[in-house]
């Protein structure tokens, strides 16, 4: 088995469809289990999984322990040389798992190899290259100051070495990660990306960022905006410094100090933000299914378009609706055509393949929204 690729999902079941639909054309000719270990949804997530995507391994944990133990769980169980670790918000390229693995084997001492994540609407996430963690960088991200936190040394479609990726997608050799301690199951959501990727360098391994292959990762990062966010990511790196810094107590302390104040301004912030309705001029569908434009013309009260190939690549959009239809298209020309039209405030859905939901997201904090038509 070449590469086990593991999903922890949770309460997000359409999410994983469209992720499993791309992660079958993704791994086409690649000798690969795809591993889903679900943290006690009780929705339709198993329901679904039988019916359309029967050659899955499914784990059904009973409780929900977090993101690091349901991962353990799934790699000990994992036949393959390689471990991709896949969020099940993502959308894959039909060549990122071929590339990602071909680019680890030519890198001497690769650890973490990860790749570039584009949002909703097009626009690359910076979190996709990460600086290390230490007392000046947390606290001037807790602050808002995330300049010194991504990695700016390299560029968005660039390459080269990082010492921190996301947990969005990691790809390592399951041979390396079991010469850690592994993804610490003491934090339970975030920051176990940030302790897996220093545990690698810590090794002796060095993480590495491909911005030639880029996936679409729904469920940007925060940003710090949303108090519960706010509050864990300050556990970690709680957590974070306590595990690897020796003078941890006066790092700790000082970080504190920074919560506090960070937490009154943002507080402030937040109170003073206002909720904008989204807009959009004209609705437009990428599919050869005319009998798509009734279904879907409900939903937005106004005319769907249906644009052929030709017209697609024509037209300027500009704060547009797209709907893709990926039986037509490949992942990967929707998303650099998300990418090349990201300019222009349009926004974009996908229709999840046997289904009648479609699927999209506004913005880099929002998580995806599902709609049925």
């Amino acid at each position: 088995m070449k590469v086990s690729v593991v999903i922890v999902s949770y309460k997000v079941p359409y999410h994983l469809m469209l992720c499993l639909t791309s992660l079958q054309k993704a791994t086409t000719g690649i000798k690969t289990e795809i591993i889903v270990i679900d943290n006690a949804s009780n929705d339709q997530t198993h329901m679904l999984i039988l019916k359309y995507f029967p050659n899955v391994k499914y784990i059904q944990n009973q409780t929900n322990d977090g993101f690091s133990k349901a991962n353990n769980i799934a790699i000990h169980q994992a036949l393959g040389e390689y471990i991709c670790l896949v969020n099940p918000d993502t959308i894959l390229s039909e060549t990122c798992i071929k590339s990602v693995i071909e680019k680890h084997q030519s890198i001497k001492n690769c650890g973490i190899l990860g790749l570039r994540l584009i949002d909703g609407t097009g626009h690359f996430l910076p979190e996709s290259k990460i600086n290390t963690l230490t007392l000046k960088v947390a606290a001037l991200k807790m602050l808002g100051f995330s300049k010194h936190y991504y990695n700016n040394n390299i560029s968005e479609q660039g390459e080269g070495q990082t010492a921190t990726l996301v947990g969005a997608f990691m790809c390592f050799k399951k041979q390396d990660y079991e010469q850690l301690q592994g993804l610490d199951e003491d934090y339970f959501m975030y920051g176990e990306d940030i302790d897996l990727s220093y545990q690698f360098i810590k090794k002796g391994f060095q993480n590495y960022y491909l911005g030639s292959e880029k996936i679409i990762h729904f469920k940007g990062e925060s940003t710090l905006r949303d108090k519960i966010y706010f509050k864990r990511f300050f556990d970690s790196v709680k957590l974070f410094f306590r595990k690897h810094y020796s003078n941890s107590k006066l790092m700790i302390g000082l970080v504190s100090v920074f919560f506090h104040v960070a937490k009154y301004f943002k507080k402030i912030k937040m109170a003073k933000k206002e909720k904008t309705e989204i807009n959009f001029n004209s609705v437009y569908l990428f599919s050869d299914d005319i009998l798509l434009i009734e279904n879907l013309k409900p939903l937005f009260n106004q005319e769907v378009k249906l644009l052929n190939n030709v017209e697609r690549h024509q037209k300027k959009f500009e704060n547009d609706l797209i709907i893709f239809d990926p039986s037509v298209s490949s992942y990967l020309e929707i998303i650099d055509f998300m990418i090349k039209q990201r300019r222009g405030n349009n926004l974009f859905r996908f229709i999840i393949p046997q289904s009648n939901i479609l699927i999209g997201s506004d913005s880099s904090t929002s998580q995806a929204r599902v709609m049925t038509f």
